[in-house]
């Protein structure tokens, strides 16, 4: 992904600033599942330059007493639906100490929850991220507007 990131920085006029697509997907429809994935993909390259994978399951033996194995699969608590958010947090914090860059604009869907989060952080400190509307999901919804 290291390369992936360094192409979109040289797609970008050698600035480190990217522009970036985030969304989240879950083993199972409806929010109930206990894996997700969140993927960040550059928008000059089209190419995932980061990705955080979140799980809820946990298989150690001694689960119920709180005792994990260092090398338990679970690395989440929380709601299903909060798997995302917490995702697009932890791509936005790692994006300077793994891979020298800024994500400084945000392309997400409709949820606004994500965006929100990331300000609320603010892993940037005082530099503000914000968040580009896809062109599709603002067709989607003046389409079911219009519709009803």
């Amino acid at each position: 992904m290291k390369s992936a990131t360094e192409d979109a920085v040289t797609q970008n006029n050698n600035d480190r600033d990217l522009t970036v697509a985030l969304d989240g997907s879950w083993h199972r429809r409806g929010h109930v599942s206990l894996h997700g994935v969140v993927t960040c993909t550059s928008v000059d390259t089209g190419r995932v330059i980061d990705v955080d994978i979140l799980s809820k399951h946990c298989t150690c033996k001694d689960k119920l007493k709180v005792k994990h194995r260092e090398a338990c699969s679970a690395n989440y608590k929380g709601t299903s639906g909060g798997m995302e958010v917490s995702g697009v947090v932890n791509i936005f914090y790692r994006a300077i100490p793994q891979y020298n860059v800024r994500y400084t604009n945000y392309l997400g869907d409709g949820d606004c929850k994500d965006h929100k989060a990331v300000l609320q952080t603010a892993p940037y400190g005082d530099k503000t991220v914000p968040k580009l509307k896809c062109l599709g999901h603002i067709q989607k919804g003046m389409g079911t507007r219009l519709k009803n």
